[in-house]
């Protein structure tokens, strides 16, 4: 068993349970100085700049990536939480990945093949375990209020750039001074939004909402 569980072939794997462990380990220490990992952390990201301009042929749809994380409900849990949900679901669904190959064909995939198999797996597991814990973990920043009354509140651009037809990340203040996230578009007329662009909401549009820049004094 542990010869198995210790194999080459498993080793992104338990090097994912490992971190996890770790992590959970230096939560438990912070907390007994009254700080927890978690909170440093969630302190720090929104100084921090995510530039997804990528240097070289021009992409088509740049908001893809921008997406891609809004669907793993990035933004929506602290961002530790999501970390350790992502390394534990892509650690057990590989390990269960390693088993079943092994007793099927006698031996675990190589690690270079079983990876990406695995990651692949369990990213509707992240999104679904992400979704769970959005609804029932205790928060600050909630959705108390419908989203169609998050029109004319203001709010910045968090993640992405964006354009008619790709949305990016906004951080929304409501009246109570909740943030929500939410997807945008800029309004008719204006070329895009750019990260760290003060908005304002105008319409919803589905699932997304139309915004504008806010115009600021020199």
């Amino acid at each position: 068993m542990f010869e198995f569980i210790f194999s080459a072939a498993n080793v992104p794997f338990g090097v994912a349970l490992a971190i996890v462990f770790f992590i959970a380990l230096l939560e438990g220490v912070g907390a007994l100085f009254g700080a927890g990992l978690s909170q440093f952390v969630d302190s720090m990201l929104p100084e921090m700049d995510f530039d997804l301009d990528i240097a070289g042929p021009e992409i088509e749809s740049p908001g893809i990536f921008v997406q891609f994380l809004s669907w793993l409900r990035f933004g929506q849990v602290p961002f530790i939480i999501l970390l350790i949900v992502i390394l534990t679901l892509f650690g057990l669904t590989g390990f269960a990945l390693q088993t079943f190959m092994a007793e099927t064909l006698g031996a675990p995939l190589p690690a270079w093949i079983a990876a990406p198999l695995a990651g692949v797996a369990s990213l509707p597991l992240i999104r679904g375990c992400a979704g769970l814990l959005n609804r029932i973990m205790p928060r600050d920043e909630t959705d108390a209020i419908s989203r169609t009354e998050l029109v004319g509140h203001h709010g910045v651009i968090t993640l992405g750039r964006a354009e008619k037809g790709s949305p990016a990340q906004a951080r929304i203040k409501d009246a109570l001074g909740n943030s929500h996230y939410v997807m945008v578009e800029p309004y008719e007329g204006e070329h895009a939004l750019e990260q760290g662009d003060q908005i304002t909401l105008l319409r919803q549009d589905e699932t997304r909402f139309v915004a504008m820049k806010n115009q600021t004094e020199n």
